[in-house]
């Protein structure tokens, strides 16, 4: 391995060169991170107890809905709950509900006339 400053020769793996003090990339750079999902918020319509606020976050940040439910609750509470349902109800208004996704529909087989 060959340093990226002084271009000495130094040990494979080593992550400073030894004459220069300079820091050397890694030699297995660590994978980069997941995507990040471009989806928009959404209120959820499946996880819809009041008006789907909790059940948008848990989707959107791919955590446990009880789990936003329950810190959503308590943070509500310590707030003096005001608070909390003043942000839940901004929340409602501003986050667009999620598209209802439609299948087509299925054809109708003709009835047989029976005169």
């Amino acid at each position: 391995m060959t340093c990226y400053n002084c271009h000495k020769d130094i040990l494979e793996g080593s992550r400073y060169c030894y004459y220069c003090g300079a820091a050397q990339k890694p030699v297995n750079p660590p994978p980069p991170p997941p995507p990040r999902s471009a989806q928009p918020m959404r209120r959820s319509r499946r996880h819809k107890m009041i008006a789907g606020v909790c059940g948008g976050l848990a989707e959107h940040f791919a955590l446990d809905i009880s789990l936003v439910r329950i810190v959503w609750a308590v943070v509500t509470l310590l707030s003096g709950i005001f608070g909390g349902l003043v942000a839940y109800l901004i929340c409602w208004i501003i986050i667009p509900a999620e598209e209802i996704q439609s299948s087509p529909a299925a054809p109708v087989p003709p009835q047989p006339s029976g005169s």
